[in-house]
């Protein structure tokens, strides 16, 4: 489950996944996803151009331990997220055209 979160500060939080989509003739979109304080698993959605509102969101639900031992900017594997998380982040592109 996904809960949208207004305010997002990534200080103090551990950097999870990372992940561009560029598209002919548009900006590039960005997903991160971080590790907050007491195991929280926040996401945000951003890009570089002005035109396009940034998100965030908290994913409720995932078992930390379950994760990739080895997360960081190495592991391009998006299976451990979320389908609703992955939907929200390709609704959220769609909305920007």
């Amino acid at each position: 489950m996904i809960v949208k979160n207004d305010i997002f500060n990534a200080r103090g939080m551990k950097h999870l996944f990372g992940r561009g989509d560029a598209y002919r003739g548009h900006c590039k979109y960005n997903l991160d996803i971080w590790k907050g304080r007491y195991n929280r698993i926040y996401m945000r959605f951003w890009s570089r151009s002005g035109e396009v509102d940034w998100e965030s969101y908290e994913i409720i639900g995932i078992d930390i331990d379950s994760l990739p031992i080895n997360m960081g900017n190495d592991v391009k594997v998006d299976n451990w997220i979320p389908k609703e998380a992955r939907d929200a982040y390709d609704s959220w592109i769609a909305g920007s055209y």
